[in-house]
């Protein structure tokens, strides 16, 4: 079965899978007469969930060097993305965008697009700015926000609160308040990324 990035035109296939705490990409070449081929395997945690890559390549180093370019790029991404970077583009953007618009990359301007328009086709059932409420949330100690909290911050829960400017390639948040989170589409497009990686390295077949 040949590996094809998901087209962002298919985005509730996406909708579906954004979810998916794990990702296993398993990639298969074929073996050149001959040649020792072998499957290789590494797992890393990055984006805040176990990437795991399995390749069966009839160079171990080349198999390799493609592996670690895929972790390589899951960690920029996150680099980017992260909202628990203070560093990160997306944090930088719920920082400030409610003051001001601010200029971002075009790649992340794409994603918050695509982002948009998952929220249209839901009629807001997918919506990036769960993070308002989503953040104040401590999954880890089980700590929550009070009920008056919740229900004063509810309101900041709305996609259409994102302003997006492409001539100016910038966001702009209509209210104090409001964050975003990628969550499963910056997952997502992740995977997108290291499939063409893989793809450029000539590995076309996928189980």
């Amino acid at each position: 079965m040949s590996i094809h990035p998901s087209p962002v035109t298919q985005p509730l296939k996406r909708v579906r899978n954004i979810r998916v705490l794990q990702v296993l990409l398993t990639t298969l070449i074929f073996q050149v007469p001959g040649a020792c081929a072998e499957w290789l395997h590494e797992s890393a945690a990055i984006m805040g969930t176990r990437i795991s890559v399995e390749l069966w390549h009839d160079r171990a180093d080349e198999g390799a060097q493609a592996i670690q370019e895929v972790f390589d790029e899951f960690r920029r991404l996150d680099d980017k993305l992260s909202p628990y970077k203070e560093h990160s583009e997306l944090s930088l953007v719920n920082r400030m965008a409610a003051e001001a618009p601010v200029p971002i990359s075009g790649e992340f301007f794409q994603l918050l697009e695509r982002s948009r328009d998952y929220s249209e086709l839901t009629d807001g059932a997918f919506d990036i700015t769960f993070a308002s409420v989503g953040h104040l949330y401590n999954y880890r100690t089980g700590e929550k926000p009070s009920e008056e909290t919740t229900q004063a911050s509810l309101p900041l829960i709305d996609y259409h609160h994102v302003i997006l400017d492409r001539e100016q390639s910038s966001v702009y948040f209509e209210r104090p308040g409001v964050r975003i989170d990628l969550g499963g589409i910056a997952k997502g497009y992740a995977v997108d990324r290291a499939i063409a990686l893989l793809q450029d390295r000539g590995i076309h077949h996928a189980l």
